[in-house]
């Protein structure tokens, strides 16, 4: 059964999205979808699909740019949380919300066809991670892009190995997965197989949050300064960083033809 973040919302928003890891997982998100999709400021009104968004807070960074976005969820308390911050934001009108699981979308939005879409830490709490790239990319214009965000089993390993959770590090999966802890934690070549079933190309691969979390004296005299910023964004393109980043983000592309 896929994941659904309902009574989790306080939790996540106070500890995750408010903390200074979430800061530097934004900003390195943000900047590197501005590199690799240039259609975000080089044309207005793009038709956005932001899969398993929850509170929203990449549709509403979106939405500034003019572009209108359609934000589903299957929690309703994330959609809570993202309809009072769409309404303080003045960005009510420009994002739709849709209380449903992923796999009801290609159905709710019969006919639709979307410039980009999100799927930003969702598929690795899916019991099949494929579904949803299988679901959604008939949905994607040609030419059209897909920003891919997942937790990175890689890093997840080597995380449980320096922390002397040898078991957990020898079975590569979560043995007790803790509420935030992903069922299904991937690396790239998992999903190898799917992007070339769905005609996708991957144009960039970055790391996400490579060094903090990981360097504990970053973590407790630099939380979220721009400094840290800025040795994210200086190694994340390049391996072996690129793959050792606490999420791993895919830019993929369908194919204009």
């Amino acid at each position: 059964m896929d994941r659904n973040f309902d009574k989790l919302a306080g939790r996540l928003k106070k500890h995750i999205y408010s903390s200074g890891k979430g800061a530097v997982r934004l900003a390195v998100l943000k900047h590197d979808m501005l590199a690799g999709i240039s259609e975000i400021t080089s044309h207005k009104g793009l038709q956005i699909l932001d899969a398993g968004g929850g509170m929203g807070q990449i549709a509403r960074w979106l939405a500034e740019y003019g572009h209108q976005v359609t934000l589903c969820d299957i929690s309703a308390e994330m959609l809570q949380v993202a309809e009072e911050e769409n309404r303080k934001a003045g960005q009510q009108n420009n994002i739709r919300l849709i209380h449903a699981p992923l796999q009801e979308m290609p159905g709710i939005l019969s006919g639709c066809q979307y410039d980009l879409i999100l799927l930003h830490g969702v598929i690795e709490w899916m019991q099949t991670p494929s579904d949803a790239l299988s679901l959604l990319s008939p949905m994607l214009k040609p030419g059209g892009a897909i920003s891919l965000l997942f937790f990175n089993r890689s890093k997840l390993i080597l995380k449980w190995g320096v922390n002397g959770q040898l078991q957990k590090a020898m079975s590569g999966r979560p043995l007790n997965p803790r509420s935030l802890t992903p069922v299904n934690p991937l690396i790239e070549s998992d999903l190898q197989p799917i992007f070339a079933e769905c005609g996708l190309q991957k144009t960039s691969k970055a790391g996400i949050r490579i060094f903090y979390g990981f360097f504990t004296r970053m973590v407790q005299t630099q939380p979220s300064c721009q400094t840290t910023i800025d040795l994210e964004l200086q190694y994340c393109h390049s391996e072996p960083f690129a793959s050792l980043g606490e999420h791993t983000h895919l830019i993929l592309r369908k194919s204009a033809k």
